[in-house]
């Protein structure tokens, strides 16, 4: 039967007119469309096969009658439906945002304490959506929605009434309904799908939040849907801050009745000062960039046209390609057999495991471990030219590469390792040609946030499980590098390496000194707070709690032997650092100083000989935890925080300059240990004034604004500095600017969006797309 609304105008369903094409998926497409009454929805209409389907189509009309019941602030409201039609098809209001998915994506992991808030948020979703009878069922990333309002839970389309089973075990990939790495055991396995279910997939959503990266790793369907079932996940990404790692580990339980409620999750994260982090850049400008042009009524050019009904052709099977032969293949095999053996029972658990075991992917000749999945394509040396690239083997599916970082002269790519879905490597270029230097894996696919080099070191605790030598690649002649667990942070400071780590079923943290560069004299201690990343000054630093530590004050070690030199007892009991203190050097007859802010905005300049305060005083900026962070420059002290960057003289605290600033991570890259720091070089500071004008400032003369540059596109990654050269990128390109007048030099397109951008002397180098490291030529020889 047609619609008669369908059969009149092939552009409307309901009354509701198509506008454009927004997606698709798994169920179907989606379209936006204006209601008769002028508001915009977003409609979901399901595949022919799905449609002559008569338990789909019955599931369908019961779940678009449970949906409209769905209510709460951060559900996006089911308006209208129409389960009988030809194509059933479900309208909800439109709401203009952009993918968890696509932000962590583009704009890097959520912070342990935006992430806790986001938890929140989706507590409160699902709260709502089991209010009203239904499970969702596939919970996952591209299904929860940023906008200007916040986060909202989406996609309704295959949510299930609360205790139904699925029709046995999955055994084929058009049978499933959810999203492998995200579904829950029992969804899996055939067993009733409860609110439960949607806890899994909110531990799932929550890792991929703060890592990047699905706790189950990547690689076929049936190796996810095996590694959910029966192996436990990756958490090690997961960061310990604000009870996120035990939260998710309680989610991700296998027993649905060992998880918590969504109750006891929305208990465990609501807090009534949690951030605002969607209205932060640079989530904010993409959330405003990613509006779809709505086009005025009537405008054919872009209006969608609707497959025309008729009959329905059984979907083709998916084929899974046979596994190439090889030892890796026969002892993953075995593996997978006797873990079977071991845990399965019953005949659905068994044909799960047959059928993983039968499609689990094999390691042929191009997977040896020797075989490099970077290949080097030469370029040219003339000014502006591209000198080298390095791409990706596409074989390795879904990952990409993640990190990029130069330092003297070699380029460090992290990135996934062959052969396995679980593991990450570093590959370590000569930065004059692309060559080898040496390449080492072993770590996790997540992105580094911390690594860095120190006396001809790489230190990535965070990806490497070694210190690795710069030169050759041979790693520390040391046992237990990094302890099991979690390394928070690491400084250099006296010839000493310390790294706080948390270790242990209690994540207790864990200080360790030792000496570079042979890694020898090792010191532990073991009563050490959750202390932020210090300040260094020679052999001291300065180390301040994190504000929900159990601890007061800030404290000075000396690195050399472990020991507390001097106290800091100028902080009340409720004064807690909004961020990492910093340290300002010597100047004149003035000794170093440690400059500390609190969450209050107080400054505190602290002598590093002996803990004097040597100046307290309030600045003008809003400090909150995760969007502030001191620096310095030139010696003069930097705040930024609060959509300002201030300038403030050592000597007294005064403010000495503001600008306006489009927030942290656009401006500010993360240097060595994971600390943010500004962009300057030749005593000009280069950053965002906002999401479109870049601005290059004198750090001593910094009240008026050296140059500005204006883009079309949004910048959302920090500047690089080369030479006398601003490298800056902005949508789908990288433009050279000079360092002291701003004047354009050159322009460069891009095949895809820089996630990375790094410069030296010679020129850029940037990160393009995941899949491909591109270096060019600086515009002038």
């Amino acid at each position: 039967m047609t619609s008669p609304l369908l059969a009149e105008d092939p552009r409307s369903l309901g009354g509701h007119r198509l506008l454009s094409r927004l997606g698709a998926g798994g169920m179907g497409q989606v379209y936006l469309a204006r209601s008769p009454g002028g508001r915009l929805l977003a409609v979901k209409t399901v595949h022919e096969h799905l449609a002559e389907d008569a338990r789909f189509r019955e599931r369908f009309r019961r779940e678009a009658t449970a949906a409209r019941a769905v209510t709460g602030a951060h559900t996006a409201a089911v308006v209208d439906a129409d389960p009988d039609a030809d194509r059933p098809w479900l309208a909800t209001a439109f709401l203009p945002g952009v993918t968890l998915r696509r932000a962590v994506a583009d704009t890097g992991p959520l912070a342990a304490e935006v992430a806790r808030a986001l938890a929140a948020a989706l507590a409160e979703a699902l709260a709502g959506i089991h209010a009203a009878g239904i499970v969702h069922r596939d919970l996952k990333p591209s299904n929860v929605l940023l906008t200007a309002d916040g986060p909202r839970v989406i996609d309704f389309g295959i949510a299930r009434a609360t205790g139904e089973h699925a029709h046995g075990p999955l055994t084929a990939t058009g049978a499933m309904l959810g999203t492998p790495g995200y579904m829950a055991p029992e969804q899996i396995l055939g067993g009733a799908t409860v609110p439960a279910t949607d806890v899994f997939a909110l531990g799932a959503v929550l890792t991929f939040a703060v890592t990047g990266a699905h706790p189950f790793g990547s690689g076929p369907v049936a190796v996810l849907l095996y590694r959910a079932a029966h192996e436990d996940p990756d958490l090690t990404g997961v960061p310990e801050r604000a009870g996120l790692r035990e939260l998710v580990a309680a989610c991700l339980h296998k027993d649905p009745s060992r998880r918590p409620t969504v109750a006891a999750v929305l208990r465990r994260t609501s807090a009534p000062d949690s951030p605002l982090w969607w209205r932060d850049e640079p989530l904010r400008s993409l959330i405003a960039d990613s509006a779809p042009r709505v086009p005025a009524d009537g405008a054919a050019a872009v209006a969608p046209k609707l497959p025309t009904p008729g009959p329905t052709a059984s979907p083709a099977p998916t084929a899974i390609p046979a596994p190439a032969p090889g030892r890796d293949r026969a002892a993953r095999l075995r593996t997978l057999t006797r873990r079977s053996a071991l845990t399965l029972g019953g005949g659905g658990l068994a044909a799960l495991a047959g059928w993983a075991i039968s499609t689990a992917p094999g390691a042929g000749p191009s997977d040896t471990a020797d075989e490099n999945p970077l290949s080097l394509r030469e370029g040219r040396r003339a000014p502006r030219a591209t000198r080298w690239t390095l791409t990706l083997d596409d074989s390795l599916g879904g990952a990409g590469l993640n990190g990029l970082l130069l330092v003297d002269g070699t380029v460090f790519v992290h990135g996934p390792e062959r052969g396995t879905s679980l593991g990450g490597q570093v590959h370590a270029v000569r930065a004059t040609d692309g060559t080898e230097r040496w390449r080492r894996g072993g770590g996790t696919p997540a992105a580094p946030a911390l690594w860095g080099v120190a006396d001809g070191l790489l230190v990535a605790p965070d990806v490497l499980a070694e210190v690795v030598d710069v030169r050759t690649g041979k790693p520390w002649p040391v046992k237990d590098a990094w302890p099991s667990g979690s390394t928070r942070w690491y400084a250099v400071a006296g010839g000493r390496l310390v790294t706080l780590h948390t270790t242990g079923s209690t994540n207790d943290p864990e200080l360790r000194l030792r000496t570079l560069p042979d890694g020898a004299s090792p010191d532990i201690r073991k009563d050490a707070p959750a202390w932020q990343p210090p300040a260094v000054s020679g052999s001291s630093l300065l180390l301040a709690p994190e504000p929900a530590a159990l601890v007061e004050g800030a404290s000075c070690l000396d690195a050399r032997t472990g020991g507390t030199r001097w106290t800091y007892k100028d902080l009340g009991a409720d004064d807690r650092a909004a961020a990492a203190p910093v340290t300002l050097p010597q100047q004149g007859s003035r000794g170093p100083e440690f400059a500390l802010l609190t969450e209050e905005s107080e400054l505190h300049l602290i002598d590093v000989r002996n803990g004097e305060r040597r100046v307290r005083g309030q600045l003008d900026v809003v400090a909150g935890r995760g969007t502030t962070a001191l620096g310095q420059a030139d010696g003069i002290g930097l705040v930024l925080g609060g959509g300002r960057l201030v300038g403030f003289d050592p000597e007294n605290g005064k403010e000495l300059w503001r600008h306006n600033s489009a927030g942290l991570d656009a401006s500010w890259p993360r240097r060595a240990g994971g600390v943010p720091g500004p962009v300057v070089a030749d005593g000009v500071l280069v950053h965002w004034t906002d999401t479109n004008t870049l601005q290059g400032v004198d750090v001593r003369k910094g009240r008026k604004a050296l140059w500005k540059a204006s883009f079309e596109a949004t910048g959302q990654r920090p500047p690089a500095i080369g030479g006398d050269t601003v490298y800056v990128t902005a949508g789908s390109e990288v433009r050279a600017l000079g360092l002291r007048d701003g004047k354009e030099r050159a322009r460069w397109p891009l095949d895809g969006t820089a996630t990375a951008l790094a410069a030296d002397g010679d020129g850029w180098y940037a990160l393009i797309g995941g899949t491909t490291v591109r270096a060019v030529n600086a515009p002038t020889a």
